[in-house]
């Protein structure tokens, strides 16, 4: 899950490939379910754990975006404080992201679901 929501991260917000990202929540969704499959753990489990892996992306591209602001004469944790979460994130949120989300429950669901084999 972090590792999924750590690369949604780097493409979105660091080399701003929008569009790609969508792939690292296919795939990140789909390997929390097939973790969670292995475990018999609830399909539901695995959709709140995707969902959890985009909250986390976004908030490791706020991280990021703060870390990589460019000539700033401000701390780290100055940079945090002037830029709250909430603030940077109103505008950031658009259809992609919304997708994002979309796709990271539904591979998670789909990949969690159990088989239909005996």
């Amino acid at each position: 899950m972090l590792l999924a929501a750590a690369a949604w991260a780097l493409l979105r917000g660091v080399f701003e490939l929008g569009p790609t990202s969508l792939a690292i929540a296919a795939l990140g969704g789909w390997g929390i379910g097939a973790v969670l499959r292995q475990a018999r753990a609830p399909v539901l489990l695995a959709v709140l754990l995707g969902l959890v892996a985009w909250l986390l992306g976004l908030v490791f591209s706020w991280l990021l975006a703060m870390a990589l602001l460019p000539s700033s004469t401000r701390t780290f944790a100055e940079r945090l404080e002037g830029t709250p979460l909430l603030d940077w994130l109103a505008p950031q949120l658009g259809p992609l992201e919304m997708v994002g989300l979309l796709v990271y429950g539904a591979a998670a669901a789909y990949a969690a679901r159990p088989s239909a084999r005996p």
